[in-house]
């Protein structure tokens, strides 16, 4: 461009197109646009939709269904601080939801160890409830939207449970993927990138007990992307409280690294199965989200939702760097 900051003079602007060739997704890396968000929690709004908000514990034997009693016959899980309700608008058969605690609203540093343990717990009961009523529903996710700006419904912080009787398409995709490394490499895809990314020390960033985290090279969202790999997990009943104590450490260490910059929106998903698959390791990507001030653009655009492919303003390198630098 002719620039018109600087008397017209021509301009070039870097932009890295990157493709994960295992996935097949394409981020394009815009550095330029790179700037901290404010954060985005209206209180105003969030003490207004306490007022009617279903899962408060005043409302939540009320105003939320209940599970039929040939899968759950106490009609919601209670673990701690969690409840497990049917999601009364699901996407699926079965679907669930997991409310963290009798709490409003949590912000993401107080969001404890604790908490998000009892939440986990729940939703893992729940899969292998659902999976005991129904062997051919299989595939299961434990996913997150932190807030309405991450897709959020309601403010009061809660887990999306899915199984279905097939994967989702992206569950699908890393599957086969998974298996055609494993019969073309004779190695565990999973394995390799951990040794790479430790090697390369771009993106790695810690582990917690045999679960590894890095950042992904071709992010899935604007603010990057956290791959977390439970090493030696490979489907549902290989998840033990070992591993969940180990992904909360360092989830809870994510969460206030996004915090501290005020990514203070999120969406998460935990990929596991019913049945070991060839080459395949339960996983989980946890993805800031943002609105753009001063007018609340929504950080997703054409690129995304037309041509499936991402726009990344923070590098993963960057972002690993962060991140390692919180305690």
């Amino acid at each position: 461009i002719l620039d018109f900051a600087d008397g017209f003079k021509e301009k070039t602007i870097p932009i890295e197109i990157r493709t994960d060739r295992f996935t097949g997704r394409v981020s394009r890396l815009l550095r330029f646009r790179w700037k901290l968000p404010e954060s985005s929690h209206d209180h105003r709004l969030i003490e207004k939709a306490r007022t009617n908000c279903p899962f408060c514990p005043e409302r939540i034997d009320t105003q939320t269904p209940r599970f039929p009693p040939d899968i759950v016959p106490e009609g919601r899980i209670r673990l701690g601080e969690a409840t497990v309700i049917p999601n009364a608008f699901p996407y699926c058969t079965y679907c669930g939801v997991t409310i963290f605690s009798p709490r409003h609203y949590i912000p993401l540093d107080q969001l404890t160890a604790d908490i998000l343990s009892d939440a986990v717990d729940a939703s893992l009961a729940l899969l292998r409830r659902i999976h005991r009523h129904d062997p051919a529903a299989g595939f299961f996710s434990i996913n997150w939207n932190y807030m309405p700006t991450a897709g959020g419904s309601l403010f009061h912080p809660h887990f999306q449970v899915v199984a279905t009787r097939s994967p989702t398409t992206f569950h699908r995709r890393l599957i086969r993927a998974s298996a055609g490394y494993q019969k073309e490499r004779g190695g565990n895809f999973w394995d390799d990138l951990v040794k790479f990314e430790k090697e390369k020390k771009e993106r790695y960033l810690f582990a917690a007990g045999d679960v590894e985290f890095m950042t992904s090279y071709s992010p899935g969202g604007i603010f990057g992307e956290i791959l977390a790999v439970f090493t030696r997990v490979e489907h549902l009943d290989g998840f033990n409280a070992t591993d969940r104590r180990d992904f909360i450490a360092g989830l809870t260490r994510i969460l206030r690294c996004f915090h501290r910059l005020h990514l203070d929106n999120l969406n998460m998903t935990l990929l596991m199965g019913a049945v070991p698959e060839e080459g395949f390791r339960v996983q989980a990507r946890i993805m800031p989200r943002l609105t753009i001030p001063p007018w609340g653009t929504s950080d997703v655009n054409y690129f995304e939702k037309g041509h499936d492919e991402k726009v990344v303003v923070l590098a993963p390198e960057d972002l690993a760097e962060e991140i390692r630098q919180t305690p």
